[in-house]
């Protein structure tokens, strides 16, 4: 796509608009100078937590803005502490305000969505269910029961050729983020799908790109009930005059 010349056409895709020019964001580029994880309590209640230890944020620092910066936070005794960090692209569109996100838009969702499984070469070492890719993977992408699920047949125009995006580097590693899918939601056709977190360091059609080693690194941490929380910072939190709920 793009600089690439992928398939002609594909915009309903999350994959990398093209990387060349595009530089490399510094680290802590959208997240302020009071730490994210030690700011949860602040969070806005309709950006739910969820039922696991760990929470990774995904934040830019304003609409518009591709460049994001990817933070996890363990939960410990004491609230949550940072584990890494690192910088990442959204959509070449940058965030979508709250609410339904469509295709052709290259929007990232703004949002709390689960994590619950993976795909790529081979295995890393989550624990996550994983799916090792094959010539027949696909990600549908037409109307039907494969919409925006994973599926190994003969896909056609716009399901997603899983492998042959592994060969180009993006999906090396992913893992899925439930937008406009079970369980977090009911899928709809024509709102945007595909929403990973990928390997490329590039800006995409709406998914989250960062590194290969940051990508291997989330996927050997998380769990099933992780959350990924993403979108504008100054969206997500209250401002610190007002109390938390």
């Amino acid at each position: 796509m793009g600089v690439r010349n992928r398939m002609i056409g594909v915009l309903l895709s999350c994959l990398v608009a093209g990387t060349a020019g595009v530089a490399v964001p510094p680290p802590n580029l959208a997240v302020s100078e009071a730490g994210v994880c030690e700011r949860v309590h602040r969070l806005k209640p309709e950006y739910a937590l969820g039922s696991g230890p760990r929470l990774t944020f995904v934040l830019a620092s304003g609409y518009g803005q591709s460049r994001v910066t990817i933070t996890s936070c363990l939960r410990g005794p004491l609230g949550y502490a940072q584990q890494w960090q690192a910088p990442g692209f959204a959509g070449s569109a940058g965030f979508a305000a709250p609410g339904p996100v469509y295709t052709n838009s290259l929007q990232t969702p703004t949002g709390s969505y689960s994590v619950s499984e993976a795909f790529g070469r081979s295995n890393p070492g989550t624990t996550l269910p994983y799916r090792q890719l094959k010539e027949s993977s696909y990600w549908g992408g037409r109307p039907g029961p494969d919409f925006n699920h994973y599926f190994e047949g003969e896909g056609r125009f716009p399901d997603e050729p899983l492998w042959r995006y592994m060969q180009e580097g993006d999906y090396e590693q992913a893992a899925v983020i439930n937008y406009n899918r079970p369980p977090d939601m009911e899928a709809v056709h024509g709102r945007t799908f595909a929403i990973f977190l990928h390997a490329g360091m590039s800006e995409t059609w709406g998914c989250i790109s960062t590194d290969l080693a940051t990508v291997n690194e989330f996927l050997g941490s998380s769990r099933v009930g992780d959350r990924i929380i993403m979108g504008v910072e100054s969206e997500l939190f209250r401002e610190v005059n007002q109390d938390p709920i």
